[in-house]
């Protein structure tokens, strides 16, 4: 699987933009995955990230903490 990663803009009629160099990649019939992410600068957002992140920690990754 190949991938390529780019800032979009969507359309007026709702499209998303490709650029030229990687929408000669695609062929006309070939399906592709898309994948959305929104910029969002919600502190809580932030805050279950973090906390979803340490929910994982353990004690015994100190060990990590020094060097």
């Amino acid at each position: 699987m190949k991938a390529y990663e780019y800032i979009a803009e969507v359309l007026s009629d709702g499209h998303l933009s490709i650029p030229d160099n990687i929408k000669q990649q695609i062929k006309p019939s070939e399906k592709v995955r898309v994948m959305v992410l929104l910029e969002d600068d919600d502190a809580s957002w932030a805050k279950l990230t973090m906390s979803e992140f340490f929910r994982g920690y353990s004690d015994k990754d100190a060990i990590y903490d020094n060097l």
